[in-house]
């Protein structure tokens, strides 16, 4: 393996970047939390896509029986909602759902199913989706919650509360701009210090430096204060700086 010696390239700023204003903390702290508002939908969406997906190849009839339920209840005829609760009840009982009476999980564990149905029956059927394991009970009287997120496996959650937001930084900042969608609504971007665009690894690299921020118990945010560049761990990583959008002046004005 080749031999490597220091360099100043890594710690080189362009002469072009010298003198930009930077983006105060206020802006920075803004730009995040219009992209994590961005993001919850899309993260979410994901997470129930591999949910419905998950039960349509384990469970296929529980998952036409979910759909009568909460597309067709007040549509569909009585004997169609029994036979749906009655393929439903032992999915519930085996997700441990929230709302469930002892007398459901009895008539289950017998083998009774025309029973569970009926004391199913006349019950709100609540579908959920929650990225924490600790998740609340059944909030209203009578209701029975649907866990959706213990038919996907830990792996996928992980991938749908992380992998979305890895990919939409990743993209967005090695982008032309520079910029997520939040932080162009705050008028910053993200440059590397040479003025070079970033890679999609050096961006993702970026990104992967956010955890450091609870990680250090969110000391590491004092680096905005601190530090003369504004450059926490996640800057100081992939060598970058964020800089506000400065519009030339327009000829004839002050």
């Amino acid at each position: 393996m080749a031999v490597r010696y220091l360099s100043e390239r890594p710690f080189r700023v362009s002469e072009e970047l010298l003198g930009s204003p930077l983006a105060s903390p206020a802006r920075r702290g803004f730009a995040f939390a219009v992209d994590c508002a961005i993001l919850v939908l899309p993260s979410v969406a994901v997470a129930l896509a591999a949910g419905l997906a998950a039960l349509a190849v384990t469970r296929p009839a529980s998952l036409a029986a979910l759909r009568t339920l909460v597309f067709r209840s007040h549509t569909a005829a009585p004997a169609e909602v029994r036979s749906a609760l009655r393929e439903l009840a032992p999915l519930l009982v085996d997700l441990d759902a929230e709302g469930l009476s002892a007398e459901i999980v009895a008539a289950v564990r017998a083998g009774d199913l025309d029973a569970a149905a009926a004391a199913l029956e006349g019950r709100n059927l609540v579908v959920a989706l929650s990225f924490s394991e600790h998740v609340p009970p059944a909030s209203a009287a009578g209701a029975v919650r649907f866990p959706l997120e213990r038919l996907i496996p830990a792996g996928v959650r992980g991938l749908a509360l992380y992998g979305v937001a890895a990919l939409y930084f990743g993209v967005l900042t090695r982008g032309r701009r520079g910029a997520t969608l939040g932080k162009r609504v705050a008028g910053i971007r993200v440059v590397r210090l040479d003025g070079e665009r970033l890679t999609f690894l050096e961006s993702l690299e970026r990104f992967v430096g956010y955890l450091h921020i609870p990680g250090s118990l969110f000391i590491g945010l004092g680096d905005l204060w601190r530090d003369p560049n504004r450059r926490p761990a996640h800057d100081r990583v992939a060598h970058t700086v964020v800089l506000r959008n400065v519009r030339a002046a327009t000829p004839g004005r002050a």
